[in-house]
């Protein structure tokens, strides 16, 4: 790859500045104020990661994104719009296009547009994180992580495109669906759930959407700035990514978490699938008809919730358990409890942390 900015104060200066950017732009005072507090004690202590990198992987880039989306499913050309901007942000992901983009802004980062902000912060999480893992003489570990890298931030803004193309397709008629389905990235398939029941349909919709919580770019993104040996940081990425599959876990308990508080303004949330599939219904005739007790589906949603998390938390617990005291177990039981506690104050009195 070419190298990011020779200068590390000046990657930093860039990703400062378009965290900046991001911030006036997107959500208010008290969403980053809590945002900031959730990640830093459930990522940033465990990980031992400066907090410049961890918030602008979690809070940062899951803010940015969501706004992204949600404008480019409201634009006017909507269909080439939301294929055109999960485009647009998968270019960083690739360190010599990522390079070249900040070595456009070295001289500093005058007031762009959301999106291009967006990409600065991708572009330094990706050549930055790159590079710190490289530095630590380990180029193996620095090349595994930005493949699993680019896998979770491609998967979280693929779902997001699905899930924003069948807000869009609810409001086309019903003779230009079928045409605009491929250019959405969905198929046919994809607008009937396979399950027959609430309890099924939430489970479905997790193993669907669950990355568009953005809890595996947070993890991956603040991983790698660890200030953990190595060793450690190479035993945890492979905890993520390996078959243990940590991150499946993580993705989905932040996703339903999320969604415990029924939205009937989301294009597409865990209430809106889960009810396609008990109805057996297409998920589009269920956006059409906008026929929602929120009363209702909340508390549907909070027993799904006590389902799910304490099927999540028990696989998560056995994970732990066979590590025994191999490396990356004391930072993964001390990951795991802060884990717990912050999804105890999402989802309050469901959920016990001791």
């Amino acid at each position: 790859m070419s190298s990011p900015p020779e200068n590390e104060a000046t990657a930093l200066a860039l990703l400062h500045a378009a965290r900046r950017l991001i911030r006036g732009r997107t959500r208010t005072p008290a969403y980053w104020a809590a945002g900031d507090r959730f990640s830093s004690f459930w990522l940033g202590v465990p990980l031992h990661s400066p907090s410049e990198f961890l918030l602008a992987a979690g809070p940062d880039l899951a803010a940015s994104l969501d706004s992204l989306y949600e404008e480019a499913m409201l634009a006017p050309d909507a269909l080439e719009a939301l294929p055109g901007l999960t485009r647009r942000l998968q270019e960083m992901l690739e360190p010599e296009a990522a390079s070249r983009v900040l070595k456009r802004y070295e001289a500093g980062l005058p007031e762009v547009d959301l999106l291009e902000a967006t990409r600065v912060l991708l572009a330094t999480l990706t050549t930055q994180g790159y590079a710190a893992l490289h530095r630590r003489a380990s180029p193996r570990l620095a090349s595994r992580w930005l493949v699993a890298w680019a896998e979770a931030v491609g998967a979280h803004d693929l779902q997001q495109q699905r899930v924003c193309g069948l807000g869009l397709l609810a409001r086309l008629p019903p003779e230009d669906r079928r045409p605009a389905l491929a250019r959405l990235g969905l198929t046919s398939e994809a607008l009937i759930p396979r399950g027959t029941s609430f309890s099924e349909g939430v489970t479905e919709y997790l193993e669907h959407y669950g990355d568009t919580s953005a809890a595996p770019m947070a993890v991956l993104g603040t991983l790698a700035f660890s200030t953990l040996p190595t060793e450690e940081v190479e035993a945890l990425l492979e905890l993520c990514v390996g078959e243990a599959g940590l991150l499946r876990h993580l993705s989905g308990l932040f996703r339903l978490a999320q969604d415990v508080s029924f939205d009937p303004t989301e294009p597409l949330n865990a209430g809106v699938f889960a009810s396609a599939a008990e109805q057996r219904r297409s998920v589009l005739e269920i956006i059409s008809d906008g026929k929602f007790s929120k009363p209702e589906l909340d508390a549907r949603l909070r027993e799904a919730w006590t389902l799910q998390s304490t099927r999540t938390r028990g696989a998560l617990e056995a994970l732990l358990a066979s590590r025994g005291q191999g490396l990356g177990a004391a930072t993964l039981a001390t990951w795991l409890q802060a884990l717990f506690q912050v999804l105890a104050k999402l989802v309050p009195g469901t959920w016990k942390t001791e």
